[in-house]
């Protein structure tokens, strides 16, 4: 009988019939979205969260325009001296104010070269001054080295003992140094900052009061650059760092687990690939969007940008994390539900490219449903108006509809058809079908000539029934 009319399986059968075409237009497809990912940047802080013309919002940003970033998300460096006494001692002091004036110094040229370097004027003339610092060692940018020597004065002991506790511990082994900056330490310009100071305190950790007498150097212990804005840019640096073995791990266990579901070395390499273009395609897209502004002149909220300044758009740091993970999972879920009708039809007896075909014909439609399905619930995250929530429900979206309606309608297909290619059936390599199914052996019935040699020794047996006494009695009626 002829099969119904199905658009997916005919959309698969072109598709392999037009895969030396297709392939290339594919690869051509994924590099404008593959280029943007090589400049990819992220940004941390709290703005991207926060939901964009709330009156809340609107209230902290001005709230943080009046006083500046640093009073809300103070940054703090704290010092740890060697010995416990050096926080009250006169040469460590005096040491160590001197290093915060060299690293004041030191941050404003690395941050007039990031200026230079990236064409930014506000940059070019950026300045850090010595009155940043705010610690037991330095107010207002002067050292304070002779009146906390003053103040140990048993007289005057009292308030000695109450500034020194303001920026102390109690036992007097790690001090504080509150640090203000004009910059958001939050943006990309805020966190190339924060490196400077890290960077500028490393240099100054063993201070040398005279380059001409190196031995006359004062170790003032180590320096950490702490604060909200560090604790993100800290966690999101690790989390990149250790993405790639992330990403590494997730595929290697990926294929063990279709290598094992479906008895093949090709198809989780297959998958895998298939996956990866997706995931190129929609994390690419996603750049150019929140991070090159191409859908800006549009105006629609979700499309937006960051609420950072024009040079500085980024993507929040946490949505390819997250967007990564839930993607992978959804992409592997429409891979399998297809392979599995795919290798039902191979076991069945049909070409790899009949299978193909077939299991769209079965699975096509389901999955393009499921897959609006999910378009719409991750769909409904764009009418928030937090922007991080935004982009991940762009990017789910994006990469939903990707897998559904290309993925396993065109691209696998055209996959599998190069793989037809190779001798034997490389698709499922080292996969075999099952044997062809024999005719089930039925038990003969009794030839005619044993069914009647059976009637009529059934016929005697009666009649020598009827002719005995008994039988005859059996015969009569009731008395």
């Amino acid at each position: 009988a002829a099969r119904p009319w199905s658009l997916w399986a005919s959309v698969g059968r072109l598709s392999q019939r037009g895969w030396l075409v297709v392939v290339p237009l594919l690869v051509g497809v994924a590099v404008p979205f593959v280029i943007p990912l090589l400049d990819f940047e992220y940004i941390e802080g709290l703005q991207t969260l926060l939901p964009r013309g709330d009156p809340l919002t609107e209230t902290f940003l001005e709230v943080q325009d009046h006083f500046g970033v640093s009073q809300i998300f103070p940054n703090t460096i704290v010092v740890l001296p060697p010995n416990p006494g050096d926080v009250t001692s006169r040469g460590w002091l005096n040491a160590s104010c001197h290093a915060m004036k060299f690293m004041a110094s030191n941050v404003t040229e690395v941050m007039r070269a990031h200026g230079r370097e990236a064409g930014d004027a506000s940059l070019q003339n950026f300045a850090m001054k010595a009155s940043d610092f705010s610690g037991l060692m330095i107010q207002g940018g002067i050292c304070t080295s002779l009146l906390i020597s003053l103040l140990e004065n048993p007289l005057a002991k009292k308030y000695g003992d109450f500034l020194v506790n303001g920026f102390s511990n109690e036992d007097r082994t790690a001090t504080k140094v509150r640090v203000k900056t004009t910059l958001d330490p939050f943006s990309t310009v805020g966190q190339k900052w924060i490196a400077a100071v890290r960077d500028a305190m490393a240099a100054s950790e063993v201070w040398v009061s005279d380059p001409s007498f190196p031995g006359d150097t004062t170790v003032l212990g180590e320096m950490h650059l702490t604060g909200m804005a560090q604790e993100q840019m800290d966690g999101a640096a690790d989390t990149f760092a250790s993405l790639p073995r992330v990403i590494g791990a997730t595929l290697l266990i990926v294929m063990a687990v279709l290598g094992s579901a479906f008895r093949s070395a090709v198809v989780p390499l297959r998958a895998v690939l298939c996956l990866s273009w997706m995931l190129l395609v929609t994390f690419g897209l996603g750049v150019l969007v929140y991070q090159h502004g191409v859908l800006q002149s549009l105006g629609i909220r979700p499309f937006l940008t960051s609420p950072d300044p024009p040079a500085h758009h980024a993507m929040y740091w946490m949505t390819p994390c997250i967007a990564f993970s839930i993607l992978v999972g959804l992409g592997l879920d429409y891979d399998v539900f297809f392979m599995e009708s795919v290798v039902e039809h191979f076991d069945a007896g049909y070409s790899s490219r009949e299978a193909v075909v077939e299991a769209l014909r079965h699975t096509g439609t389901i999955i393009c449903v499921a897959g609006v399905i999910m378009f719409l619930a991750f769909g409904s995250l764009l009418i928030g108006a937090s922007p991080m929530i935004n982009q991940l429900a762009f990017h789910l979206c994006v990469g939903v509809l990707i897998d559904c309606f290309v993925t396993t309608k065109v691209i696998i297909p055209c996959a599998m058809a190069m793989l037809d290619l190779l001798p034997g059936n490389a698709n499922f390599w080292p996969r075999k079908p099952p044997p062809a199914l024999t005719e089930p052996t039925v038990e003969p019935l009794p030839p005619l000539r044993r069914l009647g040699s059976l009637r009529n020794s059934l016929s005697d047996n009666a009649r020598r029934s009827a002719m005995s006494p008994h039988g005859v009695r059996s015969m009569q009626s009731p008395a």
